[in-house]
């Protein structure tokens, strides 16, 4: 018979989780203020954003992942908001994954959905691959 996980254990993993979406949760405000400065990058970060597009970008460290995201996104959508719709988490702290759907918004409508697939290691994002609407992403960039 295999032994039974003690209820401490679970309850202990939903506290995790919970505190982990908080932070995350804050983590996508900040980005929609345009606050990167303040979200916790690992210097050796591996940012991708996939797609046929023009944003799309595989990049290696955290100065290079927020320069793209000041010259290239945020200029491309200035006044851009995100939502979340949807988070799934996994892991313990010394290796988190993160999958999140967002929308995208500009004046309460929605530019584009996505999914963001994300590693974080004590505290320090280490993975983020993200997966837009192309055709909804390719639109937008044409019409701001």
């Amino acid at each position: 018979m295999k032994p039974r996980t003690p209820p401490e254990f679970y309850a202990r993993t939903m506290f995790y989780r919970w505190l982990v979406r908080k932070q995350a949760i804050a983590l996508w405000a900040k980005l929609s203020d345009q606050r990167i400065d303040e979200i916790p990058l690992a210097d050796d970060v591996h940012f991708q954003y996939l797609g046929d597009h023009a944003l799309a970008v595989d990049l290696h460290g955290a100065e290079a992942e927020r320069a793209w995201l000041c010259d290239r996104f945020f200029r491309s959508f200035p006044d851009i908001q995100f939502e979340v719709e949807a988070m799934v988490i996994e892991g313990g702290p010394w290796s988190t994954r993160i999958a999140t759907s967002y929308a995208a918004t500009r004046h309460g409508q929605i530019v584009y959905r996505g999914v963001n697939i994300g590693r974080v290691v004590w505290g320090k994002v280490v993975e983020e691959r993200i997966l837009p609407d192309t055709q909804a992403l390719a639109a937008a960039l044409d019409t701001f």
